[in-house]
């Protein structure tokens, strides 16, 4: 099964052909009403090598709503993930496009895992079928990468080699098995390309800095800056306290004399004692 080639036909709705592993897998999933997860990354961290397209094609042929895949259904964001799992029918496909050039590990940790954290504790009994994409195998974790249940490393343009993924428990790793090769045509019909699109748009926007801060990630430099404030804050609140407790058992003490003491001008002593 190793050197099998499964290519997706060019019509309208693209369609796995019925021997492809990944497409019994699926349909036995279906029979079973559970969940289906797939992390696309290219081999050598290369970006435009269609790990979009695929996702976009992927997520097309798995989902059985009426509506297909929605603007709703497509996202940069870890935040959206998690409402968009809980709030579509059962059946959707949903795109987590982790594909952004200046994607990182650590950027990746606090939202992309935490999300797919919170998805996969909700039991993975939605009958939701989820392919997350990535630059790189290390951009999401070892333990969100071995909670999928397919990676898919793409080669070069449009071709890309499928594992199916299991889990030792006795030897804590992962066992990937050899499903072949898949390719697929950079078109995309109608309401895919439309999606394509805004999540072409989404990932300038974000690459610019435009916008809100919605795509639950922390910024490295933003948690330094959040630790640093907890930091300053706390010492605050030592020193306030200190100067209550000061000025209350200390009979002869004024304000005057406790702000020079402290380093500080008497209006805000003031305002300490006040508080």
């Amino acid at each position: 099964m190793g050197n099998m080639s499964k290519t997706f036909e060019p019509v309208n709705m693209p369609r796995l052909p019925d021997d492809c592993p990944l497409d019994k897998l699926y349909r036995k999933r279906v029979a079973q009403n559970r969940d289906l997860t797939i992390f696309i990354a290219d081999w050598n961290l290369e970006r435009g090598s269609g790990k979009t397209t695929l996702a976009m094609r992927l997520a097309s042929h798995f989902d059985r709503t009426d509506t297909g895949i929605t603007r709703e259904k497509a996202t940069l964001s870890a935040k959206e993930l998690i409402n968009s799992y809980t709030d579509e029918p059962k059946g959707s496909s949903l795109i987590l496009d982790e594909g952004q050039a200046d994607a990182s590990n650590r950027r990746s940790m606090s939202g992309v895992n935490e999300a797919l954290r919170k998805i996969v504790g909700m039991g993975r009994v939605e009958q939701k079928y989820l392919i997350l994409t990535a630059p790189g195998v290390t951009q999401v974790d070892k333990s969100i990468r071995n909670m999928c249940d397919i990676w898919i490393f793409v080669r070069s343009l449009g071709e890309a080699q499928m594992f199916r993924v299991e889990y030792n428990p006795f030897q804590n790793h992962e066992i990937t098995h050899d499903w072949g090769t898949i390719t697929w045509t950079g078109d995309l019909p109608g309401q895919l390309e439309d999606t394509y699109n805004q999540l072409t748009k989404d990932k300038r926007k974000r690459l610019r800095g435009d916008g809100d801060d919605g795509d639950g990630y922390v910024q490295a430099s933003k948690v330094e800056e959040q630790v640093e404030e907890r930091v300053k804050e706390t010492k605050r609140q030592t020193r306030d306290s200190l100067i209550e407790d000061i000025y209350s058992n200390t009979d002869d003490m004024t304000q005057a004399k406790l702000a020079n003491a402290v380093g500080l001008s008497r209006s805000r002593v003031a305002d300490i004692l006040s508080g």
